[in-house]
């Protein structure tokens, strides 16, 4: 593996040394994708679903009033057409970016992210064989969170009348972040030393060891 750290270099060889020679252990670890996560992951994200659903919907229909004076809106056939089809697109389309702010996020800190497909429509950007220190790989885990969701607030204060045509890409990313804050969640029990290992569907966290501790452990 290697240790992904570009704005220390000094730290960045101390902290490779320390793992090339097997010093570290792992004091946790997470995989979303296990029988007993997927339940209450399944809970968590439908939580959201309505929680982003109700605050953009809130949102729009204050911002709406507060740009145009206006209540309401005339609707007919075509529009709900329109509406349904396009949120259906923009939410297309907001899984690969999704993805994408991950990668970039995987590439500020120094790291080579890599892309790949669930079908039919799970994507997913991870860092195979990196390790991040565990702050680095907080902001990586909820730089999408953070950007889109800013993003979609910004659109709907200043376009009330064509955000609810994204309304499903902005309330479905904040749903699909679900993992990625339940990692979140969990990494903020550690120490900030520790060390992540990226891994499709959670992640390893490492801790360097000294050489007496890594003897004790070699001999048990």
């Amino acid at each position: 593996m290697i240790v992904v750290d570009r704005f220390h270099p000094s730290r960045r060889a101390s902290l490779q040394t320390a793992l090339d020679a097997g010093q570290m252990r792992q004091v946790d670890e997470m995989a979303l994708l296990e029988p007993e996560q997927l339940l209450p992951l399944a809970r968590f994200s439908l939580w959201l679903f309505v929680l982003g659903g109700i605050f953009f919907i809130v949102l729009n229909l204050f911002a709406y009033t507060w740009r145009t004076g206006q209540h309401g809106a005339s609707l007919s056939g075509g529009i709900v057409f329109l509406w349904i089809v396009l949120n259906l697109l923009s939410y297309v389309v907001m899984l690969p970016i999704h993805e994408l702010i991950h990668g970039i996020t995987i590439a500020f800190w120094g790291g080579r992210p890599h892309f790949g497909a669930k079908l039919p429509l799970a994507l997913y950007c991870g860092a195979k064989d990196q390790v991040f220190p565990r702050n680095y790989y907080l902001a990586i885990a909820l730089a999408p969170f953070v950007v889109l969701t800013l993003a979609g607030i910004l659109f709907t204060l200043f376009a009330p009348t064509l955000s609810p045509y994204i309304l499903l890409a902005t309330v479905g990313n904040v749903s699909g972040a679900a993992g990625d804050l339940a990692m979140v969640r969990r990494l903020r029990a550690l120490p900030a030393s520790a060390l992540i290992e990226d891994l499709e569907s959670g992640y390893h966290a490492w801790m360097v060891t000294s050489p007496a501790e890594n003897a004790t452990i070699s001999s048990t």
